[in-house]
């Protein structure tokens, strides 16, 4: 790979879309010229693939006055990417749904128009003027946007989020890349972890009352928190009730995520300690794709966990689905769906597979499914998920996502999780606890981050500077 470009540069994004339309193997080299001069953008792109050259010289009138710094960058931005692409589509017709977006939280670029006064059609010709967003795509970011800025809206003023990491699995997933360690390795330290978190919960109560603030979303994920016994979960849950005040509660989620962790002694502890969100995540419906990924449950303990669920009063149930999990067609995934839905859990959040460094798919050569595909198993969740009444209210993308595509969350009217808004968003403050956890002070329009430690080993041995850091809050926010 080689991308030289003059004038104005945008590394990250060229090589977001040069990943889309060519592989490492590939022999291409990409050269960028970038002039603007007298309102006008010009962007010459020349791409030297094998013996050829293919080129592409994108102008665009465009005035910079009274524009904030952000915009003009991300319009210079657009351009540069834009005139690569449309370079590339004449070796590859690559299909882009999202155009030359690339941000993680495309659907904030919509807020933030709204907010500033633009209309619904002004938005939708910037999306498709300048972004090159299919229509399909734009209605999608357009309803994300108007559900995400009335949760915004609904948070209390001095709320803040207390996030609980527990990094311990039963097993590693193949495709997992989120802060967790098997027990089968560190399952000696779960007794001392929960020792550790429960004095944190008391040091972070001290610091949530000397601040005048109040829990609004408890959110225990991990990990998978069901790892641990029903015995750790109540003395979690205990303290929890304890030391916060949750008088003003919205949501109090527990991950219990993978279905070979879920007992009924665990989710009566959870009822009882005031949980009133749980996830259940198959993933796949499919239980030759459930053993290829490293899971341990079949589809019929899925059906199992939700029938417990609701037999002890769980009526806010979230369900995980991934598109484009190794050698799933497009059929697989709309049976997995289709399954799902017959659950009728109140959430659906549908994922694009995304493989990170710390994957092991990563490391065994895998190939995520190719982006038609993907793009295919999205527009079939958009129309399901329509049909059976569940709006979109939280979307974001990651690095090495699939077809540059997109992940979302689902709701029936009225169990909209607000603190998936938050997370995204960063319009509250989010106190994290336990292993892993990223505590975000939001300050205006300053974000401060403080970070736990991962390891449960390093968690216990440096649980010293994990206290400090929670006085370090209060140094922060004034209190």
């Amino acid at each position: 790979m080689l991308i030289v470009q003059n004038g104005y540069e945008c590394d990250y994004e060229m090589k977001l879309f040069y990943k889309l339309f060519f592989g490492e193997e590939e022999d291409v080299s990409v050269y960028s010229n970038f002039e603007y001069k007298e309102k006008n953008i010009n962007v010459y792109t020349e791409i030297i693939y094998g013996t050829k050259v293919y080129f592409d010289d994108f102008n665009y009138s465009f005035d910079d006055e009274n524009k904030d710094k952000r915009i003009i960058k991300k319009i210079f931005t657009a351009a540069c990417t834009k005139s690569f692409c449309h370079a590339a589509k004449k070796i590859k017709n690559i299909n882009l749904p999202w155009g030359v977006m690339c941000g993680i939280r495309p659907a904030k670029i919509v807020r933030v128009l709204m907010e500033e006064g633009k209309g619904e059609e002004d938005i939708k010709y910037i999306l498709k003027d300048i972004y090159e967003v299919s229509d399909e795509k734009i209605s999608l970011a357009m309803e994300v946007a108007k559900n995400e800025k009335k949760l915004i809206e609904s948070i209390g003023k001095n709320s803040i989020s207390i996030y609980i990491g527990i990094p311990f699995c039963p097993t590693r997933c193949l495709y997992c890349s989120f802060v967790s360690t098997d027990i089968r390795v560190s399952g000696k330290y779960i007794d001392e972890f929960v020792k550790k978190l429960l004095s944190e919960i008391d040091k972070t109560a001290e610091v949530v009352k000397k601040l005048g603030m109040y829990v609004e979303n408890i959110y225990i994920g991990g990990g998978t928190p069901t790892t641990l016994d029903e015995k750790y979960l109540s003395m979690i849950f205990k303290k929890i009730n304890e030391k916060f005040d949750l008088n003003k509660i919205k949501e109090f989620t527990l991950e219990a995520g993978r279905p070979d962790t879920i007992t009924e002694e665990k989710l009566k502890a959870a009822k009882t300690g005031g949980v009133n969100r749980i996830s259940i995540n198959p993933q796949t419906m499919n239980i030759e794709t459930l053993k290829k990924i490293g899971r341990q449950h079949t589809p019929e303990m899925i059906r199992e966990c939700f029938e417990k669920a609701r037999k002890i009063g769980f009526d806010n149930i979230n369900a995980d689905l991934i598109a484009g999990l190794p050698d799933e067609t497009p059929d697989m995934f709309k049976y997995s769906l289709d399954e799902v839905i017959k659950l009728d859990p109140e959430n659906i959040t549908v994922h694009c597979m995304a493989v990170k460094r710390a994957a092991s798919f990563r490391l065994k050569g895998g190939e995520l499914t190719e982006a038609e595909y993907m793009n295919e198993m999205l527009l079939y969740t958009q129309k399901s998920m329509k049909d059976t009444k569940r709006k979109p209210y939280y979307m974001y993308r990651q690095k090495n996502i699939s077809g540059n595509l997109e992940n979302v969350g689902y709701s029936k009217e009225g169990y909209m999780s607000t603190y998936n808004v938050n997370i995204m968003e960063e319009k509250q403050t989010i106190i994290a606890l336990g292993g892993g956890g990223s505590t975000k002070l939001v300050m205006g329009d300053r974000i401060e981050r403080i970070f736990n430690f991962k390891d449960p080993a390093e968690y216990i041995k440096r649980f010293d500077e994990i206290l400090e850091k929670k006085d370090e809050i209060i140094k922060l926010l004034g209190g």
